[in-house]
């Protein structure tokens, strides 16, 4: 026994020894440069070490100053001024996990491993310290400043350089995630495999801030139970309808959403200080939710409304607009309705312009026969009203004017299969006062009435100086628009038509009548083919065009 126990105690001090010239071997440089170029030359990887220190107030701690490290025939995957290793021990069966790995003052270039790669390191815990991370894949960007945070557990495995399960919590400066840049972000959480959840998120960006928490399954459906953004200021080039397009948001569904003091800048569209609040917003299985929202301005186009107020709900995939209203070109405009997500048709149950200055685009005539988006098959006004409008063309074809105008309607259909025109309802419309080409007309009023086969512009009335003159206009809704229209007048003078339609100079005045007959390329179109008489006391003359 005693030649058994003598020969355990040579063993430990021979151990002791060994471990001893290791560890002096290891903190002088002939030695540290030794060990580098062992593990280069027997591993896939290439490492480059400075100095190994320690203390002994921390004897299963040790500190590795200037690293180096990454795949061989790579760039370097990682470049630390100081990395700590905290041993356990289960070094005794898996070397190359440790306790804690520490890295300080360094920089992670995580586009230098490749994707088959597997780390040959892991650790119960992994803590950055003032770390900058880059990875610079155009498809994937990923890079921030002044990472602090840490990782538990750190088991990296092919593909998944952070591993598959772990906890974390880390806060970041200038962080650009996929071409977005954020000022500061701060965050914790856990991931189990493909699903991701995140317990606490802040942050800064485009001078605002924002807060909540959010969660992804392993699907790919994002769950916000709260989300908080105040005061951003942010510009982008996508256009309205293109930021809430399918393919751009994910599945998402936000519980709570608040909103405050938000101005985007889009691709010919503006919306300044927008406040909101969302609850259960959701498109995973069609809309959902309800939201109310406010606005400084929003400016689409050349269009301007100021202070708008919108309200929605939405159910099963279809829209309901509870209440929306404006101050647009000097008057007010609201509406309320709604869009059904099956048929792409959007009612409207009541639409009122009131007091509104409006002077057409030039490029209306052309708008009118662009057909609608994808998503809105049909458009149906069931109640319009127009109260004191202004109406102003100033094309130089033909321009006209509306003063004092008031305009009611109902069930009007003034757009189907996407495309503008008028195919179902009535409305009635009166004007104090109307220019058309420079040709004005006092107390002009109309009846319109539309079906699926034909346009009536019944009963014109109105007064050309003191001349009163009434009229007939029927239009086909079939492709060519062939069209009739009837006019007659007394005391009316004939400089009027010269303005309109004749071609030759005219004087004096009288009685008349017109009968014309043509086709229209499209509603806001000039004669294709134009026949018929224009008739006084004095004369009667053909009109006719091809």
């Amino acid at each position: 026994m005693k030649l058994l126990g003598k020969l355990l105690l040579s063993l430990v001090l021979l151990l002791l020894v060994l471990l001893s010239l290791g560890y002096a071997v290891l903190r002088s440089h002939w030695g540290i440069a030794a060990a580098c170029r062992w593990i280069s030359d027997a591993t896939p990887y290439h490492l480059s070490i400075s100095r190994l220190s320690h203390d002994w107030s921390h004897p299963l701690t040790f500190h590795i100053d200037q690293v180096t490290f990454g795949e061989d025939g790579q760039p370097a995957l990682l470049i630390a001024g100081k990395l700590s290793l905290s041993l356990t021990a289960r070094q005794l069966i898996s070397p190359t996990h440790f306790a804690q790995i520490t890295i300080e003052q360094g920089t992670l270039v995580l586009s230098n491993l490749t994707p088959e790669a597997t780390l040959p390191i892991s650790a119960d815990r992994l803590e950055l310290q003032a770390v900058k991370l880059l990875n610079p894949y155009p498809t994937n960007c990923l890079s921030a400043k002044q990472l602090n945070g840490a990782l538990t557990p750190w088991m990296p495995s092919q593909q998944a350089v952070l591993g598959k399960r772990f906890t974390f919590n880390f806060s970041a400066e200038d962080v650009h995630v996929a071409h977005r840049q954020f000022d500061k972000l701060i965050a914790q959480g856990s991931k189990d495999f493909q699903q991701l959840t995140i317990t606490a998120l802040s942050g800064a960006v485009e001078r605002g801030t924002f807060e909540g928490k959010l969660s992804r399954s392993a699907e790919g459906q994002w769950q916000i139970p709260r989300l908080q953004l105040d005061n951003i200021r942010f510009q982008t080039d996508k256009g309205l309808a293109d930021l809430f397009a399918p393919a751009m948001l994910p599945p998402v569904t936000i519980q709570d959403l608040t909103i405050n003091h938000l101005s985007i800048v889009g691709r010919n569209w503006v919306i300044n200080d927008v406040s909101a609040n969302g609850q259960n917003l959701s498109n995973i299985s069609g809309l959902a939710g309800h939201l109310a929202l406010n606005a400084e301005s929003l400016m689409l186009g050349t269009e301007q409304w100021s202070q708008p107020h919108l309200r929605l709900t939405a159910a099963e995939g279809n829209v309901t607009l509870d209440q929306f209203d404006a101050d647009w070109a000097k008057g007010t405009v609201s509406a309320k309705g709604q869009w059904l997500r099956k048929t792409g048709a959007l009612q409207l149950d009541k639409l009122d312009f009131s007091n509104v200055r409006y002077t057409l685009p030039s490029d209306w005539r052309q708008f009118l026969q662009s057909p609608l988006p994808q998503a809105i098959q049909s458009i149906t006004l069931n109640n319009l009203s127009v109260e004191n409008g202004l109406f102003i063309d100033i094309s130089p074809d033909f321009p006209f004017q509306m003063t004092a105008a008031h305009i009611t309607g109902s069930q009007l259909q003034i757009a189907q299969q996407h495309q503008w025109g008028l195919w179902k309802g009535e409305a009635e419309y009166y004007a104090a006062a109307a220019t058309f080409n420079r040709q004005d007309i006092r107390a002009l009023w109309f009846k319109v009435s539309a079906t699926p086969d034909e346009l009536r512009v019944q009963d014109i009335k109105g007064l050309i100086q003191e001349g009163p003159m009434i009229g007939n206009l029927a239009i086909s809704q079939s492709p060519t628009h062939p069209f009739t229209l009837s006019l007659q007048g007394e005391r009316v003078p004939y400089e009027a038509f010269t303005h309109w339609f004749w071609p030759h100079p005219l004087s004096g005045q009288g009685n008349f009548s017109v009968n014309l007959k043509g086709n229209l390329p499209s509603l806001t179109a000039s004669p294709s083919s134009l026949q018929g008489t224009f008739t006084t006391p004095s004369f009667s003359q053909p009109v006719g065009s091809e």
